[in-house]
């Protein structure tokens, strides 16, 4: 309670409490009224004291930034969270590729131009690849737009992601299968590159 620190006009903070914090040894008096209770308040960067709440607390100490415009294309009331993960990095370009792990390496000892696609074994795995330049994700691609409704879009990932763009904010269920269906496709090859999958005449083996 605030009276078991403030005593005849002087603040009495322990002393540990005042040596961490020493502006509590600036705060100005105060009036207590005995017949209200204490409660927490918060006072804003602006100044302005409300109710104390965490999403307040939260939202006053972080470093706001600009909503991004792919902000609902990742995350969304009906995503699933973990695909929601692999759209984060798929938009951001840091899924495990080629291209990307190149860019890692500090001793240059390895010739990421060596390796390839798991799947298609034709060329380097990058984000391009992936939606949908490989030959495999190209005809699984071609299915998963048909249902997304996206069978207009072209099969490239930067008219993908222009799409879902345009949609990011649409409640429509077509726009949100959408959605649903790319982030799902999204981790399915994102996870299958980084376990190591490739292919075979059946499908998909683990390497």
């Amino acid at each position: 309670m605030v009276a078991e620190v403030y005593v005849d006009g002087d603040w009495l903070w322990p002393r540990a409490w005042s040596s961490r914090f020493p502006s509590l040894l600036n705060m100005r008096p105060i009036t207590l009224t005995e017949s209200t209770q204490d409660k927490l308040v918060w006072r804003s960067r602006l100044g302005i004291e409300g109710d104390f709440s965490t999403s307040t607390v939260w939202d006053d100490v972080r470093h706001a930034q600009n909503d991004v415009s792919w902000g609902k294309v990742v995350w969304f009331p009906q995503a699933v969270p973990h695909h929601s993960f692999f759209m984060w990095l798929l938009v951001n370009r840091r899924l495990k590729t080629h291209d990307v792990m190149a860019k890692w390496s500090a001793t240059g000892n390895t010739n990421f131009n060596l390796l390839c696609c798991s799947l298609c074994m034709t060329g380097p795995y990058s984000h391009e690849h992936l939606f949908f330049e490989c030959n495999f994700a190209s005809k699984v691609g071609s299915g998963v737009k048909d249902r997304a409704g996206m069978s207009n879009i072209s099969e490239q990932w930067n008219s993908i992601y222009d799409h879902l763009v345009g949609i990011a904010t649409s409640k429509m269920a077509q726009h949100v299968i959408s959605k649903l269906v790319v982030a799902a496709t999204a981790y399915l090859f994102g996870k299958r590159e980084m376990l190591g999958y490739s292919r075979t005449r059946n499908g998909l083996r683990k390497s």
